[in-house]
């Protein structure tokens, strides 16, 4: 067991180092996010007539895949004669 004690403290360093840069990372991320939001909300701009507001869209709304038919146009779906009614 004392032959690997080695490998032991190894992938606990190995495991800090890991955790140390991910922590990292976090942080940066979440500077980054906080500076965003800073922008989009106009504190680091100074206030403008000409700006849009939040209710403004910057483009049209998406539509659907497949647009609703007005239901008096709607044709009926044709039947199979060979098929029969579920019997109860």
């Amino acid at each position: 067991m004392p032959d690997n004690w080695g490998f032991v403290a190894a992938a606990y360093g190995l495991t800090a180092a890991v955790l140390l840069l991910y922590w990292r990372r976090l942080v940066r991320k979440e500077k980054e996010l906080t500076a965003g939001k800073r922008i989009r909300h106009g504190h680091n701009q100074p206030p403008s007539d000409s700006a849009p507001s939040v209710a403004e869209r910057s483009h049209q709304p998406s539509r659907t895949a497949h647009p609703r038919l007005d239901p008096d146009t709607k044709s009926s779906l044709p039947t199979n004669p060979t098929s029969r009614a579920p019997q109860s």
